[in-house]
């Protein structure tokens, strides 16, 4: 795994870049942020915020747990289990624990994955809370947060596997809302980003393509704090085969973080989201690493945090870079 940075300028604001576009093609389709025009345009954010179906709900709270899910890594050795503690649990009294144990610092971790079927969705939203437990320290590399997967044809398992290589647009297209700490610069568990792959994404200058950043500008970005519930919540809209007219969003405790236009996640519609999958994964682990999970939605519009009176309001706009 490798971070590859998407260069980009909006309103203004120019952030971070590390590979150049050399493909006129890729570079006339490049996505665009536009978090801050949306959250200025009340008619933007409420389209973008607009109630939907919900496809899947699980708040932790029933015996068996897991069924319905397609795959639970690390079910058998018990990294990845229902926890009945209301003390752990966001809301209930029953939330999924995830544990990336030591492994010599090679790749460790556990988690969770949902299938929508063969047919799959144009537009997935993707809700869930999660908590870092208190001595969270992923080292440099993790995946950790959850994210959506569009893949084409009717095999739960398509595209698996594919890191560092770009997406046809016929075959996949991958975004997960997950924290870095920018080789130590933030402290753990790092500011939260998009880490993306998709048909236009941008090459590494060492040959592959590793997944590509969407994040907001330093002055924007959220560390969050170990030990405290997040709500997090991940939005895909495909675009229409031939046109760059997909779009991706991200909020963080109902606060809109992310918000990005001008996609061309497919070449066919055979290619529709499919997968959602959430838990943990630490690419040197050093030590054990542990994350819990609650209150899981998917639907087909904005869903938004459960009112609690025990999860604090976060501050933004007032962590800088280091």
């Amino acid at each position: 795994m490798r971070y590859a940075l998407l260069a980009g300028r909006v309103a203004g604001l120019v952030w971070s870049t590390t590979v150049s576009v050399a493909d006129p093609a890729v570079a006339q389709s490049a996505p665009i942020v536009v978090t801050e025009h949306t959250r200025a345009d009340g008619e933007a954010l409420a389209r973008l915020q607009m109630p939907g179906v919900v496809l899947f709900a699980d708040d932790a709270e029933t015996a068996p747990g897991f069924d319905g899910y397609l795959e639970v890594r690390g079910a058998d050795d018990g990294h990845a289990r229902r926890v009945a503690d209301a003390a752990r649990a966001h809301g209930g009294s029953s939330a999924y624990r995830f544990v990336a144990p030591d492994n010599g610092g090679h790749e460790s971790g556990s988690g969770a994955t949902l299938y929508f079927g063969p047919e799959g969705y144009d537009t997935v939203y993707f809700r869930r809370y999660l908590r870092f437990a208190a001595d969270y320290d992923q080292g440099n590399l993790n995946h950790t947060g959850g994210g959506l997967a569009g893949v084409a044809g009717s095999d739960p398992w398509a595209g698996m596997g594919q890191a560092g290589i770009r997406p046809t647009g016929a075959d996949r297209f991958t975004a997960s809302l997950e924290p870095w700490k920018d080789w130590g610069r933030y402290p753990p568990p790092g500011y939260f980003f998009i880490y993306t792959y998709w048909m236009d994404m941008q090459q590494d200058p060492d040959g592959n393509y590793w997944g590509n950043f969407f994040q907001p500008p330093p002055e924007q970005r959220l560390v969050p704090e170990r030990d405290r519930w997040y709500c997090l919540e991940h939005m895909i809209r495909v675009n229409d085969p031939g046109q760059a007219n997909g779009e991706m969003a991200a909020w963080i405790d109902g606060v809109l973080y992310i918000h990005a236009t001008g996609f061309r996640w497919r070449t066919t519609t055979q290619v529709r989201l499919k997968r959602a999958t959430f838990g943990i994964y630490i690419h040197a682990a050093t030590r054990d690493n542990e994350v819990w999970y609650d209150d899981i939605v998917l639907s087909t519009g904005y869903v938004g945090p459960t009112v609690s009176s025990a999860v604090p309001t976060t501050t933004w706009g007032k962590l800088k870079t280091p």
